[in-house]
This record gives structure tokens, C-alpha cells and sequence, in this order.
């Protein structure tokens, strides 16, 4: 009996020495990154993640910058991986999440988008620049002319800019619209003062001296009148209204809709006095008390 209890006693002290020696992080106590324990480097993967050795990493020199990048003496190091061609010595992060450089590249993540470092820089909402290219929030080129690339709005949930050729919205080029002259109206609509458009999409005839916004998906002009962009056939201008802007609901002296659809048996001189419009479909229209 004795030599049994001994035997377990034996066992439980070589598998709590076992455990002791175990330095790997783990996402249940520790923070997700970089970690240096027993003469090792780990690379920690978000809860519910596990955790890996970076064997070619060395603990003496191990630096990281952040969750995402760290360094050695000798490599650069992306979510625990080598960062291929990365210069140790210089590398540094930028003052954006995912950015980074070294003398030679500048990296969005694991990605090379400029070679040229020292005239690379960061502008408003996401955007960036060297001497050669405007770089989009995700890395892509955006103009190809930074010298007169400029933000003309940044609201609404639309970023609007251009440079000396071309204008752009949200990072999609606005085709045909002149750099000269542009100006946003409100949300998704702007001119040239030679055409309107919604977005990046041209509104076809528009009367773009009598154009006007609504709020919301909606403008107007002399002649017709424009959700997101579209024509709604038939509706009047002169008398036209937004009931809600939040449901798309909208009138003129004849008839209601729901986007551009005529919304059947509502007739808008039956609606009650005083009462806001709360919703409505291609079929009904409601009214709050």
C-alpha cells in the first residue's frame, strides 16, 4: 500500500513540475500578443486562440511594438510571423493602426504600398500620400496626383475629393464629374455646375441650375423629382414633400410613395391633419397619434 501512495505522490510531483515549466500564454489569462517567458517568444492568438512559439525569434532583442508588430536584431515580426524583407533596424510603426515603415518600404499589415518612406505621410479620414500616389484607407491608389489632391468633404457617411483630373467619393471615381467647379450639395449629391450626380452615378437630364436637396435619398428640380438619383415618375415637383425620411416616405398633391413607388389607395388630401407619418410600404402608409 505504501509503495502505491508513493508511486502517486511521485507522479503528482512530476506533473506539477510539468505545469510549473509550462510558460506557454494562455488566452484565458493572458493578453492576446506578444509574449517573451523561459528564454522563449510567443505569439498569442485572440481568445479563444492559442498560442505558438516563434522559434526563429530571439528572446534577448525581442521587442514589440504592438499586438501586431514586434522585432528582434534581426527580423521583423507580423502576428507572430516574419515580416519578409522588413528592416529590423529601422522599422517603425505609423501614427495609424496596420501602418508601419522601414528605410526602404512603407506596409499596411503584411502589404508593401509605397517605396518611398520619407515622403510618405498621413492625411484626414484614413487617407495618405507620398510624392508619387494617394493611397485609400485599405492601401489601394486612389490618384495618381498628389500634388493637387485635395478633401472637399468629409460628412454624411460620403468623403469627397479630388485632384486636378479626377473627382472621387468614398474611393470610387465619380465619372465624368470636372474637378473644376465640383461641389457636394448634400449626402450623396454634388455637381460640376454642368452635371449633377448621386454618388458616382450621373442623374440623366437633370436641371442642375434648380436642383436641391431634401434630406435623405431626396432632391428635386424644376422637372422632376429624385430618389437616390432615379427619376419617380410622375411626381411633382412643386408640390413634393418628405413625410419621413427615415422610411422613405414622401407625397405630392396626387399621390404618396414608398421610394419610387406609388403607394396604392393613399391619397394625400385624406391624410389626417397633424399627425406625422410613422411608416410605409408599397401598400400602406401609417400615421402616429
Amino acid at each position: 500500500m505504501r509503495t502505491v501512495v508513493a508511486a502517486a505522490l511521485a507522479l503528482f510531483a512530476a506533473l506539477a513540475v510539468g505545469c510549473a515549466r509550462d510558460d506557454t500564454p494562455s488566452s484565458m489569462i493572458d493578453d492576446a500578443g506578444y509574449h517573451v517567458r523561459g528564454g522563449a517568444v510567443y505569439y498569442l492568438n485572440p481568445f479563444p486562440g492559442k498560442a505558438f512559439r516563434i522559434d526563429s525569434a530571439d528572446p534577448g532583442t525581442f521587442e514589440a511594438f504592438d499586438r501586431t508588430y514586434a522585432r528582434d536584431g534581426e527580423r521583423v515580426y507580423i502576428d507572430g510571423h516574419p515580416l519578409q524583407g522588413a528592416q529590423a533596424g529601422s522599422f517603425e510603426l505609423l501614427g495609424r493602426p496596420g501602418l508601419a515603415r522601414d528605410d526602404g518600404r512603407v506596409y499596411q499589415r503584411d502589404r508593401i504600398i509605397s517605396t518611398d518612406p520619407d515622403g510618405f505621410e498621413l492625411l484626414d479620414a484614413g487617407l495618405a500620400r507620398d510624392r508619387a500616389h494617394v493611397y485609400w484607407s485599405d492601401g489601394s491608389v486612389l490618384s495618381d496626383d498628389p500634388r493637387h489632391f485635395t478633401i472637399v468633404s468629409d460628412r454624411d457617411d460620403y468623403l469627397y475629393a479630388k485632384d486636378s483630373r479626377a473627382v472621387y467619393v468614398n474611393g470610387t471615381l465619380i465619372e465624368g464629374a470636372s474637378p473644376q467647379g465640383f461641389r457636394v450639395l448634400d449626402g450623396a449629391y454634388s455637381t460640376d455646375g454642368v452635371a449633377a450626380f448621386s454618388f458616382d452615378r450621373l442623374i440623366p437630364d437633370a436641371d442642375v441650375p434648380t436642383l436641391r436637396t431634401l434630406g435623405g435619398p431626396y432632391a428635386v428640380d424644376a422637372q422632376r423629382v429624385y430618389w437616390m438619383g432615379r427619376a419617380i415618375e410622375g411626381a411633382d415637383p412643386g408640390s413634393f414633400a418628405v413625410l419621413n425620411v427615415n422610411f422613405e416616405c414622401s407625397a405630392d398633391r396626387h399621390r404618396a410613395y414608398y421610394r419610387q413607388a406609388v403607394i396604392v389607395d393613399a391619397d394625400p388630401a385624406a391624410f389626417p391633419p397633424g399627425r406625422p407619418v410613422t411608416g410605409c410600404s408599397e401598400t400602406s402608409i401609417s400615421f402616429g397619434g
